[in-house]
């Protein structure tokens, strides 16, 4: 055979024995295990740098990948979603102990925040529960308020009794509200009847209500029982109406009176006169006149004065206030018109608004007032007022009026230094 061709075939052979060792190489088989997630053309550089951590014990289990966590925040969420849904239970579980042992730091807050929304959308309850194992109060708020904000509304009562079921030395009393509070937002735009039973179901009632002073979990519930409210009216007035012989309850009771009345008036008055505790009814009644008084003062006055006499002071005084404020000469001419006990509450309310104006005025009216508690209740008030912002014109005033020498001299009495 010519030499120059043997020597071609050698050459040849050599050629694609050459290739397919350099192909094996760098075959995805053959490519460090480091690596959890490469990135590719146009990939993300940040993702590419979610690596195994040299010497790690789970190095060893190519399925138990831990993964270095140092940018993690400039990863684009599809991404990140993506890496972490490849990862099992205890892989995640595990970068959850490496957020844990951060140190802690806004840096730390961020990287916790990112992590646990992304595995709220995998697993809520599992990225929940591993949240409540961090030391640092602010990064367990991320944690946990990130996986309320991710989890989907279905889950809202699943995660809200997993956060009332934690010991009372996992979370502050203050969070453990601020917390339910958001569940119960995102549960009530899903299910405000599920929502506002709630704390019955979850047999929490008496726990909630020491709790009622946290406005925005008192706010989440009572949108819970508004949003009932607009899908069964009378199952909502019911179970309201059979919860307010506390303040929590009181509370619950006036707004919804106010949302009712923002919708059909005629029936939130229905309602609320027939509400069962006399305080509820007085701040229900309260709620609603001062609602009324916003469009026109003087029909809130005139349903004030209409009311039972055990609801009416407080009410008409809402309503007097406010329209004094706007209109007090009209208010005025209007008051003329009452008589008996309707014509003194009114005028204790008005009397109180004019103080500042015109205290003259207001005490002329004040000595028409019959009911002599609310008289000399007003009366004081004038008095004590008027003096120490002008005392010559107040002294001249009180001797110089109708009142009886006893009245002058108490009056006289609440002179500054007198």
């Amino acid at each position: 055979m010519d030499s120059s061709i043997v020597r071609a075939t050698l050459l040849l052979a050599a050629g694609i024995f050459v290739g397919v060792v350099i192909g094996v190489t760098i075959s995805p088989a053959h490519r460090p295990a480091s690596t959890v997630v490469q990135a590719g053309d146009g990939g993300s550089a940040a993702t590419a740098n979610l690596r195994l951590k040299s010497g790690s014990h789970l190095e060893s289990e190519m399925e138990h990948p831990n993964i270095l966590l140092g940018n993690i925040v400039t990863v684009p969420f599809q991404e990140l979603f993506g890496v972490l849904s490849a990862l099992s239970p205890q892989q995640l579980n595990e970068l959850a102990v490496q957020l844990q042992n951060l140190p802690a730091g806004k840096e730390t807050n961020a990287k916790v925040a990112v992590f646990f929304k992304a595995w709220a959308h995998l697993d809520p309850v599992a990225a929940l529960r591993a949240a409540a194992g961090f030391k640092i109060s602010e990064t367990k708020t991320a944690a946990v308020q990130s996986v309320i904000t991710s989890a989907d509304a279905a889950q809202a009562k699943t995660l809200a009794k997993q956060i009332q079921e934690w010991p009372a030395d996992v979370l502050a009393r203050e969070q453990r509200n601020g917390f339910l509070s958001s569940l119960l937002m995102k549960w009530s735009d899903l299910d405000p009847v599920g929502a506002a039973k709630f704390f019955d179901t979850m047999q929490a009632i008496e726990w909630a209500r020491s709790h009622s002073d946290t406005q925005g979990f008192q706010g989440a519930m009572n949108g819970a029982i508004n949003g009932w409210w607009s899908k069964d009216h009378r199952a909502a007035e019911q179970y309201v109406a059979t919860r307010t012989t506390d303040s929590a309850g009181r509370q619950m009771a006036s707004t919804l009176a106010s949302y009712i009345f923002a919708k059909d008036p005629e029936r939130a008055k229905e309602w609320v006169g027939k509400l069962p505790d006399l305080e509820t009814r007085r701040q229900a009644e309260h709620v609603v006149v001062i609602q009324m008084a916003v469009n026109d003062p003087r029909d809130a006055s005139e349903y004030a004065a209409t009311l039972p006499p055990d609801v009416r002071e407080a009410t008409l005084g809402g309503a007097i206030n406010y329209w004094a404020a706007n209109d007090p000469a009209a208010a005025g001419e209007w008051i003329k018109g009452l008589s008996g006990p309707a014509r003194d509450e009114a005028l204790g309310t008005y009397t109180y608004s004019l103080l500042r104006k015109d205290p003259n005025a207001a005490a002329a009216w004040a000595v028409t007032i019959s009911d002599p508690k609310i008289r000399d209740k007003s009366l004081n008030g004038i008095a004590a007022f008027w003096l120490n912002k002008d005392p010559a014109a107040a002294s001249a005033w009180i001797q110089n009026s109708g009142l009886s020498a006893a009245d002058k001299t108490r009056l006289l009495a609440l002179t500054p230094g007198g």
